[in-house]
């Protein structure tokens, strides 16, 4: 019985690694890794020259205009963006989709957990009973942390946001 019972450990331990190191494979061919080749000089220089350069505030004509703001998460998604220039300073209102955040950092989770919480910026609610956040931005097109307080989880989530231009008037913009 011994026996039996270690020729069984034995073969079911055999098929287990079996199942393992075939399930580590790929269908992919012998010469083909998965990931595309490096992208020439030529495509790098490209997609860098597509990418539009920073905006700071003292390149903008103070008023209020209204922008889009792309975040790295879909769960984490603004419906509603404006940011207002004064002095040369930019302050942007956002609007979320939904309820799920009580409060905002504006840099990572880490960052938020050191630092204190008055320096969190808390929802306040519209009159359509959305959550809206006033936060500071440094300038527009180019990739901002935030972190975002889950009042289900009660943890901080990272974001990357990004302030876009595009919907800026042209004549709003001042050549520096």
């Amino acid at each position: 019985m011994v026996k039996l019972k270690k020729a069984f450990i034995f073969l079911l331990t055999i098929a287990l690694l079996g199942l393992l190191l075939t399930g580590c494979s790929t269908n992919t061919s012998p010469g083909d890794s998965g990931t595309s080749p490096p992208a020439s000089s030529e495509e790098q220089t490209l997609t860098q020259s597509e990418k539009p350069k920073p905006i700071y505030g003292n390149q903008l004509k103070d008023g209020t205009y209204k922008i889009e703001v792309t975040s790295s998460s879909s769960m984490f998604r603004i419906i509603d963006a404006q940011i207002t220039v004064a002095g040369g300073e930019i302050s942007a209102v956002l609007t979320l989709s939904g309820d799920g955040y009580e409060k905002l950092y504006m840099g990572t989770g880490k960052e938020a957990l050191a630092d204190t919480d008055d320096k969190c910026i808390y929802f306040v609610e519209n009159a359509n009973g959305q959550y809206t956040y006033s936060v500071p931005v440094t300038a527009l097109d180019q990739d901002t942390d935030c972190a975002a307080w889950s009042i289900r989880k009660k943890t901080w989530y990272d974001r990357v946001l990004v302030f876009q231009s595009s919907l800026i008037p042209r004549d709003a913009i001042i050549e520096v």
